[in-house]
């Protein structure tokens, strides 16, 4: 294969693996918040 296939391939793995971690950031930071809102609920009872 040519040199700019694996360029390309390169960076196709990178915003893959970048656009995995800002969705899996967002996913976490969701159960985060979700929990803090059950602890509110349950000091509040």
């Amino acid at each position: 294969m040519e040199w700019y296939w694996w360029v390309l391939i390169g960076v196709g793995v990178v915003v893959i693996g970048y656009l995995k971690l800002k969705v899996w950031g967002k996913i976490m930071a969701n159960a985060k918040a979700k929990k803090e809102a059950e602890r509110r609920l349950q000091e509040e009872e």
